[in-house]
């Protein structure tokens, strides 16, 4: 699968601009998870919310305290990892 580019943007820990985003999978005021490029994203904070999202474009803004951007491993299936 061919990965496509993505940039992340933050402002004084403050504002979190990110492009590339394909969906966005759950959001809270501790944690918004994102998905790119077929694995998800996790922003950790206080005080998160979505100031934008342009599904068209894929960028997403996040305003609120940032402490965290982690990215985790894309999950495969039981069947998947069988049959390597």
């Amino acid at each position: 699968m061919e990965q496509k580019n993505h940039k992340l943007i933050c402002d004084n820990r403050t504002l979190l601009e990110i492009t590339g985003v394909e969906k966005v999978e759950s959001t809270n005021e501790n944690q918004v998870v994102l998905m790119i490029n077929s694995s998800p994203v996790l922003i950790t904070g206080k005080r998160l919310h979505v100031k934008k999202l342009d599904v068209q474009t894929g960028i997403v803004e996040i305003e609120g305290t940032i402490d965290g951007i982690k990215y985790q491993a894309e999950k495969k299936s039981f069947l998947k990892r069988i049959f390597k």
